[in-house]
This record gives structure tokens, C-alpha cells and sequence, in this order.
């Protein structure tokens, strides 16, 4: 009894440890919004390979979405770390079902894969997730719902990735075959059974055909011994986890792999014999998943989700972990290597180069979101696809409804452009990674520079934003009475934004949104608009008519221009007050690296693509304070 229940025990830990993933199908694709809606996972009962029926929880409890809270879940193609398409943007369950609504990216692989979603080429989506809890029903047990036993349901789950994919994951036997198998650690995936085929014959089938249990036995049983055979084959030939994979995926009988196991092992015995260990693609991108967390973590990055390992390894010299990856990668002498070899061998051959990109490009993400910027509250973030100067397009009065009298025709709107024009340049900073910081140990050029360069790009964006609204030009219309922060000033500064027009005189209906002060003014402004009473009243009786009607910002990038100046704005609109565009929308610093021929070293350069200009004012109204 107490080996059963041990064998019991093993079985939850291994099929907790197990990622999984499930195929679902796209539905929903709204072009204007870029995004897609999709059923990713239902409590349908679903075959494993054991034989077992599972079944996935999909509620509020069962369903653990940390990645998605943390921001650290991506939408990929394929299962490809690399080429992220998209991200979620709503994941939650409905009704016994895991639903999620995703946004495509604007990089040129994301367009791609959109146009193919878009026309109906693509439509297939496998998720992966993996099961953190398990409440496994003997036989003759039944839950409150009606789930008889034998089964294992997962009550605790947890979503890591969503997948556009070309060839989605076998449903014939209720079992997904996407996902690569680990030689110590096993990937199965499941899916929601088939739909059943129509038949034309139904008189013909009840005759002949067996019965649906027994065609579904059936194919469990054999798809259960070809896998076995598949198992027996490669344990006794050493024969890689990725080579099995294709084998198990690709549903070959037995014949055909007998051929091509042949065929491996007639090339095997023409090569030259050597030491290397093989290691399949997905093992090495997971083990530089690892290198990189565990770098980061040693310089005291924080690291939300770190990768099983990384926390071993973060005590690992930049040389012991050099050592690693190339021993891994088949090197013999790794540990005999001088530092130069060492250094050089890595750099060049290894996959180190890779994982220094990896840790230098999370520390530009955290430098850059740390540096605390403002600018996108009230400016209008824009995106150009490259760097030729673009003109603004005017629409204003055109845009007014024309009546169309009984059988009349429609008259189209003379779209002009305006004499201003934006455009984008190029800003960035290089630096290499020396065969000296190498030796000693020196990472603060991988996290703490680009960290450094990157907040300050931010900054500098953050900067020029403000000079540009500073140094706008301002008429009579949207310039209020110089004076400070008080319920006069505001109502002034606030009939000038409702009251603003267009060329042709017709009202823009502009409501104010933001007060841009200097950080000398932010608690004046804080005690104005926070508190019930007007504070400039002779006593506390006078209600404040602005209390809570504005978001306060404060930057001291205001300070560096005028201590004494104040803005109210409107929500940011195209054409309007100051544009932020950036290349093809991307916000954040780009890095790349090479091998650097000034210095023994690696080339690092982080550059961003991006352009700032004040436009129309109509939607600020400035005010130079006392």
C-alpha cells in the first residue's frame, strides 16, 4: 500500500513538472485594433499519453496568470522565443473556459503573421501552460460537478506562452505533439478532442464500423505502443531527444523509422569519434535562458520569474560560466584554456555572445522604464516607417457632415497637409566588453552601463519634449494673465481650451485633462485641486470648483526652463501641441554587438530611433506664472 501511494506521489510530481499546451483556434480578428480574441482551454475531458482522462480546471482559482500580471508573457510564433509577434492584453475565464485577447506587434515578422491570420491562412494557436496541482479520483470517486473516476484534474495552472502556429497540435488521440521531449524531463501536450466527422452512410456505418469507445481505444493503444517502441528505439541507440521528437510528431510507423534509425547509425559510425555532447536547440536557448537570469541576479537585478537553475549558477565567475557553456558545446580542453583563449573561444564560438546581448538588453529595459518619464501623459506618441520628413494632414472643418438631399451624392473631403512636418534621428551611445573586465569579473559594463545609457536616453527624450512645449509659440488665444496657480487662473486657462476653434471658427471641443507644473509649484497645485474649499478664500465656506479636476504633473525639466510657468492640456491628439514619433513605433533602445577590432573586446552599440516637435498649440494653454 505504501509503494502504491509512493508510485502515486511520483506520478503528480512528474506530471506537475511536465509543461503542456493546448491548440485552440483564433476567432474575433479586428484589424482596426490589431487584435484577436481566442478559447484557449475548457474543462473537456482529454486523453494523456498514460491513457488517463484529464481535465483543466479554467476559473478564476484554478487559473494562475502571473506572467500575464507581470508583463512577461509573450505571443510567439511557433514556440520561437525569439520572434515575438504580439503580447496579451486580457486574459480571463468564462463560463468553464480560458479566454485571452492578444495584440499583434507593428515589427516586420508581426505584420506577416497578422496578414496571414487577417486573410485566413493562419488560424491555429497552441498555448503552454503547466500544472502546479493536481487532485487525482480513483476509480468510483466522483466530484460535486459529476466527474467520475478514474481521472486527474488540474485544479492549479499556470499560463506561460501563446503560440500563432502553422501546424497546430494532433487532436486524433486527444494527445498534442508540438512541444520538443526532454531527455530528463518529459513534454506532453493536450487538446480538445476532435469534432466528429459526418458520415454519408449512417445505415452503412452502424453495420460495419465499430463503435466510437472502440475506435478511440484503439487509436490510444497503438499510438501508446508506437511511442514506446519510439522510447525502447532511441534508449538503446542513444538517439538525441529531438530526433525522437520528430519521430513522435511526425506519426511514421515503425518501418520507417527502423529505415532512418539505419541511417543515423551508418553516419554515426563514419564520423570521426570525438567527446561532444549533443545538445538539442531547445536545450541550449533554455541553458542561455539560464546563464542570463543567473547574471542578472548576481548584480542584483530583480528577476520576476527566474529559470530553474539560474539560481545555482548565479554565484558562477564570467570565466567558470564561459567553462560551462563551452563544455556543454563540446569543447574537451574548456578547463585548460588560458584566459585569452577562454575569452576569445567564447565570444566567437560559444554562446556567450547571446546571452550578454540577453543581459544587456533586460538592463536597458529596466533603465529605461527607471528613469521615470512623463512626457507620454500629455504628448502624442506617433509612428513613422522612416526618416524622411512626413507632413501633418489636416482634416479640421473638412471632417463637418454634409447633407445629402434624396438621391444626392456624397462629396469627399479635400484632405490637405500642413506646412509642418515631422521626421525621426538617430541617437545612441557604443562601448565594448574587454578581455580585462572578462578576467576580472567585471560585469558593470553589461548591466550597470547600458542601464545608465538607456535611463539617460529616456531622460533626454523626456527633456526635448518639454523644450519643445516651452518653447512653443503661444498667441493671445491660448496665453493666459500671467499669474500663479489659483481658481482665477484656471478658469481663465480652461474657457480658453473650450472655448478654442478651428481655422473655419467652428469650436474643437477641447476638454483640459492634465496641469503641467514645475516641481517648484506641485504641492501649491496639490492643495488646489485637492482640497474642497477654494484656498485662496477669505474662508473655508467657498467651495474649490477645480477640486479633482485635473492631473497634477510635475517635472523638473520644468524648473530647468521656468519655475514660475504653467500649462493645462488636453489629452494628447494628433496635431496638436508636442508629437514624440519613434521608428515604427518601438520605445525602447535597440543593442547590438559584434566583435570589436579597436580593443580586445565585444562591440556593444545602443542607439534609438525617435523625433520630438511642438505643433499646433490649440490644445495647451501656457501660462508664465507670477
Amino acid at each position: 500500500m505504501a509503494m502504491e501511494e509512493n508510485q502515486k506521489n511520483d506520478d503528480i510530481q512528474k506530471r506537475m513538472n511536465m509543461p503542456r499546451q493546448r491548440s485552440a483556434k483564433l476567432e474575433g480578428f479586428d484589424e482596426a485594433s490589431r487584435t484577436v480574441t481566442l478559447s484557449f482551454a475548457s474543462e473537456t475531458p482529454c486523453v494523456n499519453c498514460w491513457g488517463d482522462k484529464e481535465i483543466l480546471r479554467c476559473n478564476d482559482e484554478a487559473m494562475d496568470k502571473q506572467r500575464f500580471d507581470d508583463g512577461v508573457m509573450p505571443i510567439l510564433y511557433n514556440h520561437n522565443r525569439d520572434i515575438v509577434v504580439g503580447k496579451p492584453i486580457k486574459i480571463w475565464t468564462e463560463g468553464n473556459r480560458a479566454k485571452a485577447t492578444i495584440e499583434f506587434a507593428t515589427t516586420e515578422k508581426a505584420e506577416e503573421i497578422m496578414g496571414l491570420v487577417r486573410d485566413g491562412f493562419l488560424n491555429g494557436v497552441s498555448v503552454g501552460y503547466r500544472v502546479k496541482q493536481w487532485q487525482v479520483l480513483e476509480k468510483g470517486e466522483t466530484t460535486v460537478d459529476g466527474i467520475e473516476g478514474p481521472a486527474w484534474i488540474a485544479i492549479r495552472w499556470e499560463v506561460f506562452e501563446i503560440s500563432i502556429v502553422t501546424v497546430p497540435a494532433d487532436g486524433t488521440v486527444g494527445v498534442g505533439r508540438s512541444l520538443a521531449f526532454d531527455a530528463d524531463n518529459v513534454v506532453e501536450q493536450h487538446e480538445a478532442p476532435a469534432k466528429e466527422r459526418e458520415v454519408d452512410n449512417m445505415e452503412e456505418k452502424e453495420k460495419t464500423a465499430p463503435t466510437e469507445a472502440e475506435i478511440r481505444s484503439a487509436a490510444i493503444k497503438a499510438e501508446r505502443e508506437r511511442c514506446a517502441a519510439i522510447d525502447g528505439l532511441c534508449r538503446k541507440f542513444d538517439v538525441d531527444a529531438e530526433q525522437r521528437q520528430k519521430w513522435v510528431d511526425g506519426g511514421q510507423d515503425m518501418e520507417t523509422i527502423n529505415r532512418e534509425m539505419l541511417g543515423i547509425l551508418e553516419a554515426r559510425n563514419k564520423a570521426v569519434p570525438s567527446n561532444r555532447t549533443e545538445v538539442g536547440e531547445d536545450r541550449a536557448n533554455e541553458m542561455r535562458a539560464v546563464y542570463t537570469d543567473a547574471i542578472l541576479m548576481r548584480h542584483g537585478v530583480n528577476v520576476a520569474k527566474p529559470h530553474d537553475g539560474a539560481d545555482r549558477l548565479r554565484h558562477m565567475s564570467m570565466r567558470n560560466m564561459a567553462v560551462d557553456m563551452l563544455t556543454r558545446a563540446g569543447a574537451s580542453n574548456a578547463y585548460t584554456m588560458d584566459d585569452t583563449e577562454l575569452f576569445k573561444r567564447a565570444m566567437t564560438t560559444g554562446g556567450l555572445p547571446i546571452v550578454l546581448q540577453d543581459v544587456v538588453k533586460y538592463a536597458i529595459k529596466d533603465g529605461y522604464d527607471a528613469a521615470n518619464t512623463t512626457y507620454q501623459a500629455w504628448a502624442h506618441i506617433g509612428t513613422l516607417n522612416d526618416f524622411r520628413p512626413a507632413n501633418i494632414v489636416e482634416i479640421g472643418a473638412e471632417a463637418e457632415p454634409k447633407l445629402i438631399p434624396e438621391n444626392g451624392e456624397f462629396t469627399d473631403m479635400n484632405l490637405s497637409e500642413s506646412k509642418e512636418s515631422v521626421r525621426l534621428d538617430t541617437y545612441g551611445r557604443s562601448y565594448s566588453y574587454t578581455r580585462q573586465a572578462f578576467i576580472n569579473d567585471d560585469m558593470r559594463v553589461l548591466t550597470e552601463i547600458p542601464r545608465i545609457v538607456s535611463s539617460r536616453m529616456a531622460a533626454y527624450i523626456n527633456a526635448q519634449a518639454y523644450k519643445a512645449l516651452a518653447g512653443a509659440t503661444f498667441n493671445a488665444s491660448n496665453t493666459g494673465t500671467a499669474g500663479a496657480i489659483s481658481v482665477a487662473s484656471l478658469a481663465e486657462a480652461m474657457e480658453k481650451l473650450r472655448k478654442a476653434k478651428d481655422k473655419k471658427g467652428n469650436f474643437l471641443r477641447i476638454m483640459p485633462k492634465y496641469l503641467l507644473v514645475p516641481v517648484a509649484q506641485a504641492v501649491t497645485a496639490a492643495q488646489l485641486l485637492h482640497s474642497a474649499a477654494d484656498p485662496s478664500a477669505s474662508h473655508s465656506g467657498v467651495n474649490n470648483p477645480f477640486a479633482n479636476a485635473f492631473e497634477i504633473i510635475s517635472d523638473p525639466e520644468l524648473d530647468a526652463l521656468s519655475t514660475d510657468a504653467w500649462y493645462l492640456a488636453a489629452a494628447p491628439q494628433y496635431g496638436y501641441g508636442v508629437q514624440v514619433n519613434f521608428l515604427n513605433g518601438n520605445q525602447t533602445p535597440i543593442v547590438e554587438s559584434q566583435v570589436s577590432f579597436d580593443t580586445l573586446g565585444w562591440k556593444y552599440r545602443i542607439y534609438h530611433d525617435f523625433g520630438v516637435k511642438a505643433l499646433s498649440t490649440l490644445g495647451v494653454v501656457k501660462n508664465a506664472g507670477k
